[in-house]
């Protein structure tokens, strides 16, 4: 149990001039025992007393008796001071809104009351709030750069008189939809009436909503709560106000209309999000003044923000009308309500064909054929030598002929000697029909390699060593995370194939994945944008062979709103309501579309260029080579042999 007790100077209305001797309740048990029952049905666990001048006096609370009370609940409780007055209001930040507390150093003066943001629930009790003092407390608290009128912050205003709700119509004083603020009424004969309280926007009329009436003991109290349940879900209803909203389009040369599915893949994250907002407007009945930007907004060098999270840092926004990136950056200025969809974005590139990356005349066979073929040949050579050697007849040939001839039938050639034995023919034919098959084999081996895709880039790191060039999508985001990864291969391929190249490597989709589809090019784009393009133009073998590798990993997009909005709750529900329901689901369908399939299998015309013949080019001009080499051999040869 920890109390904190945070004091300035003191205007006591009792004689002694301490807050400790206020006059002791006659019998305040009741009293303390509803506003136990009351946090402890609201899961808190501390409660901050704001002290002001006499506003416990009339209801004859002792300041330290209820505090001793509550600390032997097992509440944690902090004192604060309502006259604790800050000498000079605080200052207005560089780039920030200047502060909407309106300091006059009568009826409304700056405050040290301080509260942090906190995850657990806190209570707040604040008793006879109609008072110099008390009001100025509240408009402290309802200050946009306060807003300590939150769903985890449980308002307790005590008042003995029903009237003082009145005090609470000034437009200072905003209790927003997204508050927990409940008026206890202490009533004669010792009965009391719960009510709850907020206001649509700051000038709008309070509404209260009654919980619990002229009950007189706990239990009640909390049965009614019980059947009254969230008070967000009696805040539905918006009443036509009007937000301020941000919305982005990124490539507003291309953009025709938000509503446009024939180009779902230009701006889809701010044409999928528009559709969240719009049915949350419907459901909320309210109206947007939308503003259109063409960047999303990144950090500057003198510190401040550009495009949409510029209009965040200044408050000139109070949501997005679609999701943005989570960074780290972007949460010291904005707050994010709710997750939406998840935006990928990889580096899009069909694998290079086998034969540009290995040899595919030496792949057809396995190692043994290879062996079979060789112990072939040897044997034929061998069998030819022998019948010449015991052959009866004469033949016009050496033993270089034999293998001359096994060679020559390998390569589908005819023999240039006529042989006169049957035997010999016998080999001949046998030879050139076991030739016949395995040239059959071979060269549907050969044109099933060159329809066929390689597994060649499996990595970064492999198409970071490949010959594929690589462009990637002009976006702002593509640049900066590039530069932000810390992952060795992904800042290895930034470097070698990405920097080097300058501004010209960053081009639009529709460019980028014609390249794609038409020559050994990667392409970083997103995923959605990649595949959109991919059904429109791509054609059924050409879809196959497409791989992605994700360079780095985007961040979750959410709704974003200012900071303190006081709505952020309300919209949160009603966002998590759209998930639930499929809405969030059904608009993904609809806007992001899906990989397309390899239906078509890798069938089709093949063309066969320079690169799949390389080897039996190089093949040929060794050969070339060769005989050249032989013939300037022989020619020496023949004149050494000419002058002896």
């Amino acid at each position: 149990m920890i109390i904190w007790l945070t004091f300035n100077s003191a205007v006591i209305c009792s004689p002694s001039n301490s807050v400790n001797a206020l006059p002791q309740a006659k019998d305040p048990a009741l009293l303390y025992e509803i506003l136990t029952a009351f946090y402890r049905y609201q899961n808190v666990r501390s409660i901050d007393l704001i002290i002001c001048p006499c506003n416990y006096y009339s209801l004859n609370l002792s300041t330290d008796a209820l505090t001793t009370y509550l600390m032997a609940q097992d509440f944690s409780v902090h004192v604060w001071f309502g006259r604790d007055y800050l000498k000079d209001a605080p200052a207005a930040p560089i780039y920030g809104p200047s502060n909407s507390f309106r300091t006059d150093n009568a009826t409304r003066r700056p405050l040290k009351f301080q509260m942090k943001a906190l995850s657990f629930k806190v209570g707040i009790l604040l008793a006879n709030f109609n008072s110099e003092c008390g009001l100025n407390v509240l408009r402290w608290s309802a200050a946009s750069e306060h807003n300590y009128f939150t769903t985890n912050r449980f308002w307790l205003l005590v008042t003995q008189d029903s009237g003082d709700v009145a005090a609470l119509e000034d437009a200072d004083i905003f209790i927003p939809p997204d508050s927990e603020v409940r008026i206890l009424a202490v009533l004669p004969f010792k009965s009391f009436i719960l009510t709850d309280i907020f206001k649509v926007a700051s000038f709008k009329a309070a509404k209260q909503l009654p919980i619990s009436r002229n009950f007189s003991h706990s239990r009640q109290m909390i049965g009614d709560l019980q059947k009254f349940g969230s008070a967000i879900s009696y805040r539905e209803n918006l009443e036509n106000i009007t937000f301020n909203t941000g919305l982005v389009i990124a490539f507003p040369d291309m953009f025709t209309n938000i509503e446009d599915l024939s180009l779902r893949h230009i701006d889809t994250i701010s044409k999928v999000n528009n559709r969240l907002t719009l049915e949350l407007a419907n459901k909320l009945n309210m109206h947007f003044n939308t503003h259109q930007m063409d960047n999303y907004g990144w950090h500057q060098p003198n510190g401040s923000f550009d495009g949409l999270m510029g209009r965040f840092q200044r408050y000139e926004l109070d949501f997005g009308q679609l999701a943005i990136f989570m960074r780290l950056d972007r949460i010291a200025l904005c707050d994010f309500i709710a997750e939406t969809y998840r935006i990928r974005a990889g580096i899009m590139f069909r694998q290079p064909s086998l034969s540009a990356v290995a040899n595919i005349f030496a792949m057809p066979f396995e190692n043994d054929v290879w062996i079979a073929l060789v112990i072939l040949i040897v044997f034929t050579i061998l069998v030819f030598i022998l019948e010449l050697m015991f052959s009866p007849y004469k033949h016009n040939m050496d033993y270089w002929d034999c293998a001359v001839f096994v060679w020559g039938a390998m390569c589908q050639q005819g023999f240039y000697l006529n042989v006169t034995n049957r035997s010999c023919r016998i080999v001949i034919f046998t030879t050139f029909v076991a030739n016949l098959f395995l040239f059959t084999s071979f060269s549907a081996n050969i044109v099933a390699l060159l329809q066929s895709p390689s597994e060649a880039i499996k990595s970064l790191h492999d198409l970071t060593q490949s010959p594929l060039e690589i462009g990637v999508q002009d976006t702002v985001y593509n640049k900066i995370y590039f530069n932000e990864s810390t992952d060795p291969v992904t800042n290895l391929l930034y470097h070698k194939k990405i920097a080097s190249k300058g501004e010209n490597i960053y081009i639009r989709p529709m460019v980028g994945m014609e390249k794609v589809r038409t020559g050994l090019f990667a392409y970083q784009v997103e995923l959605q944008a990649g595949y959109q393009i991919i059904s429109d133009t791509f054609n059924e073998p050409e879809k196959c062979g497409l791989k992605e590798l994700e360079a780095f990993q985007l961040p979750i997009i959410a709704i974003p709103t200012r900071k303190n909005f006081p709505y952020k709750e309300l919209f949160r529900r009603q966002l998590r309501w759209q998930r639930e329901i499929g809405l969030m689901n059904r608009e993904e369908r609809k806007w992001f579309p899906q990989k397309p399939k390899c239906e078509g299998g890798v069938g089709g015309f093949i063309s066969v260029g320079i690169t799949e013949c390389r080897y039996a080019l190089v093949m040929f001009t060794f050969g070339m080579l060769l005989s050249v080499l032989i013939l300037c051999a022989e020619l020496i040869i023949k004149h050494s042999l000419l002058h002896i």
